[in-house]
């Protein structure tokens, strides 16, 4: 059986020292870490190679943790996104979760189990998001599929029906016809009830 690949996680933090201690950290867990001294080269990198989760920092220069939320919220909406800040603002916290942020962790950050513990937690809800997300798409394919073929068959048996039907006037155009013809050599006719299908019970004795 092959083993799973280990879960990736890009670090977005302007803090090289932050960047370091989590890459440390989340590496030895057997995460596979890239980090980005920016939003801006956050997105980029993330563009190039998107990852299974985004640990963030909201103050940033040029493009802040805020405008990565927003713009990863549009271009990779499934993927869990947990911001680490030490604004300690409750309406950047608001704000954050609005965007999409999945999580809020404040800095300084002393016990790095509390990351470990989010990031389980963030890829758990978001491998089951998407197995319920697959399974609903399975459901719909077997629908439309069963759904075709339920289809098929009652086409079949409309045609059958309509065949039927088509034999069943020709069987009594027949018995018109020889009826007429046996009359015009002034003969007795063949079907006493030449509209009916039932051949025997309309023999004329």
């Amino acid at each position: 059986m092959k083993a799973n690949p280990p879960s990736s996680v890009l670090v977005i933090d302007d803090e090289a020292s932050i960047r370091e201690s989590f890459r440390f950290f989340l590496e030895d867990l057997n995460y596979t870490v890239t980090e980005a001294a920016s939003g801006r080269d956050g997105l980029a990198l993330f563009k190039k190679k998107p990852t299974d989760l985004v640990l963030v920092d909201l103050r940033m220069p040029i493009v802040d943790g805020h405008q990565v939320l927003a713009q990863l919220a549009t271009d990779s909406p499934d993927t869990p996104v947990i911001v680490i800040s030490g604004t300690g603002r409750i309406d950047d916290t608001v704000r954050a979760l609005q965007l999409g942020a999945w999580d809020y962790i404040l800095k300084p950050v002393t016990d790095l189990n509390m990351v470990e513990h989010a990031i389980t937690k963030a890829l758990e809800r978001a491998r089951l998001l998407r197995e319920s997300r697959e399974h609903q798409q399975h459901l719909e394919m077997e629908v439309a599929r069963r759904t075709e073929e339920l289809t098929q068959k009652m086409e079949e048996m409309t045609r059958f029906n309509r065949m039927a039907i088509g034999r069943e006037r020709r069987v009594i155009e027949l018995k018109r016809l020889i009826n007429t013809l046996l009359s015009e050599l002034d003969r007795k006719p063949r079907f006493k009830s030449p509209d009916l299908l039932e051949a025997d019970s309309s023999l004329i004795d």
